[in-house]
């Protein structure tokens, strides 16, 4: 759904009459949540992205939304288990960054990026014991994501 732009976020829930709070849970800022913001200008998500980048051995400046899906859309398309495994570790970030938003917005519980880095690191390890291909690269992501915010 976000591939699509079809998640519920409140610029959409705002078109449709439904009446919530503008401003991102995310950074706290007076910035209207729109997937655009939501997926990477917010710092939240922009230090996720960045760190898991980082922890995969990405040296490369978070774009927008578009940009990062055109990117991972021609870079993830092969056989190679180092760029299936970045597009696994995209769909799991884009993942937990809603799960976030949500928790936030509806539970009022907050957890900082540092903290959804290891739980995305714990769930990427755990998944790759079943990939054969993915021990040799796993092997070598032993440590967390250096996340700020």
């Amino acid at each position: 759904m976000a591939i699509q732009r079809r998640l519920a976020t409140v610029d959409r829930l705002a078109n449709w009459g439904i009446q919530v709070t503008h401003s991102c849970v995310l950074c706290g800022g007076d910035i209207e949540e729109t997937h655009d913001h939501l997926y990477f200008e917010c710092p939240y998500s922009q230090s996720l992205w960045t760190g898991m980048l980082e922890w995969l051995s990405y040296q490369r400046k978070v774009e927008n939304w578009e940009d990062e899906v055109q990117w991972l859309s021609t870079d993830v398309n092969n056989r190679n288990p180092r760029k299936t495994l970045l597009g696994v570790v995209f769909a799991v970030v884009v993942y937990h960054i809603w799960m976030e938003r949500n928790e936030r917005r509806f539970q009022n519980q907050r957890r900082e990026v540092k903290d959804r880095a290891k739980d995305i690191v714990m769930q990427v390890h755990i998944t790759g014991q079943k990939k054969c291909k993915w021990t040799p690269i796993l092997s070598t992501l032993n440590s967390y994501p250096n996340c700020n915010s």
